[in-house]
């Protein structure tokens, strides 16, 4: 999932909206736009282990771990809900165009191209949200603008969980900011550079603008009626998985609410 559904399930599942809750439902991804650095199983598929190493050395960043614990699929988080093959909705309606995104990268159409059709699946979750839940991405923009002040403690606790500068992960930090900002989630031609972008991060290739833009527009229309059921299905799946599983996390938001 991108910022904006991330953002969306994290504020509804706590009834809260800290820019470290909200860091933290985006920060797994640093292991995408890290080239490989922070590797996915250092903190998108570790978060109990992150988030305890914060409980125990930087208790000042608990709403970061939530976050993080919040937005993996460990333990059925949000991205279980999006990504699992068997119920993830990402995953199934990226069927509907898996032939679109193999022709795009000019492979027979498999794994590989339904992973990047499930993406183009959540690039339109977050348009959708955008346009019809403009107070998310508020709340995201302002975010990632009032956490400047904790940054330097938050990849202090990143350089320290992973044994890594503090200077390097705050540039990392930086770029997860610069390639997920706000701006890129305003519409179809903005999110298309980031796709872009993405491709050839990912996977190496140079793609159309045109038939990433056609690809994006194809997604928008199957997640139209849809992507509402699934982020109200997230959210009580998460809040059941994560919050009412864990009793720190349940007297956390029953204090905050």
């Amino acid at each position: 999932m991108l910022p904006l559904a991330h953002t969306y399930i994290s504020t509804k599942v706590t009834g809260w909206e800290s820019p470290l809750l909200i860091l933290g439902s985006i920060l797994p991804d640093i292991s995408t736009t890290s080239s490989g650095l922070i590797k996915r199983s250092m903190i998108h598929d570790a978060p109990k282990e992150f988030d305890g190493f914060i409980d125990k050395y930087y208790p000042q960043l608990k709403d970061l771990g939530l976050g993080v614990r919040l937005h993996s699929q460990v333990d059925r988080g949000a991205d279980f809900f999006s990504d699992d093959l068997k119920v993830g909705y990402a995953k199934i309606e990226g069927e509907k165009i898996s032939a679109d995104t193999a022709s795009l990268l000019q492979i027979p159409e498999n794994a590989t191209s339904l992973t990047l059709a499930h993406n183009f699946i959540e690039m339109a979750i977050d348009l959708h949200i955008y346009k019809d839940n403009p107070e998310i991405w508020f709340s995201y923009k302002n975010a990632l603008e009032d956490i400047e002040v904790d940054l330097p403690v938050v990849a202090e606790c990143m350089g320290a969980y992973l044994k890594l500068e503090q200077k390097l992960l705050q540039k990392e930090l930086d770029k997860l900011f610069d390639f997920l900002g706000p701006d890129t989630f305003v519409s179809e031609e903005a999110i298309t550079k980031i796709a872009i972008l993405l491709i050839k991060l990912r996977f190496g290739q140079k793609v159309s603008f045109g038939k990433t833009l056609k690809i994006v527009g194809k997604a928008m229309a199957i997640t139209q009626t849809t992507y509402k059921q699934f982020l109200d299905k997230a959210v009580a799946g998460v809040r059941t998985n994560i919050i009412g599983k864990n009793k720190q996390y349940y007297n956390l938001c029953i204090y905050k609410l």
